[in-house]
């Protein structure tokens, strides 16, 4: 599948349900070319983020406006992070899609049947490698 906006993931994930039929459709659809896809405890994966995010705390929307000029801020970052912390679910897969803007990275159950988070990312975060 070609590269979507993320504009388009934005509007799926803003429904507001993470068992949006047509948000899993389109996740299945970009599973097959994702960059990276893996699954591991969901504790662990919400344990890294949080700790490599620094997301000990409650920001605040100053701290995030502070955040997001730093460019330490990612949309969607602290709403997936909270919602791994949330969840029951035993395992969680990462899979990171290519975007007309940049990457995303999904934080979906096993069987992409669950959406919990997305990250936005304005850049790519996989360089091209010199010829």
């Amino acid at each position: 599948m070609l590269p979507i906006s993320q504009d388009v993931l934005r509007v799926l994930m803003a429904k507001g349900d993470s068992l949006n039929p047509e948000l899993l459709a389109l996740i299945q659809e970009l599973a097959p070319s994702a960059i990276c896809d893996f699954v591991m405890p969901r504790y662990h994966l919400y344990e890294v983020y949080k700790n490599r995010l620094g997301l000990n705390w409650d920001p605040s929307p100053q701290d995030i406006i502070a955040l997001d000029i730093t460019e330490e801020y990612y949309e969607g970052m602290i709403q997936s992070v909270k919602a791994m912390a949330a969840s029951s679910l035993a395992n969680t897969r990462l899979l990171e899609v290519e975007c007309l803007e940049g990457d995303c990275i999904l934080f979906v159950e096993e069987n992409l049947k669950e959406v919990l988070g997305i990250i936005y990312f304005p850049h790519k975060l996989v360089e091209d490698k010199p010829h």
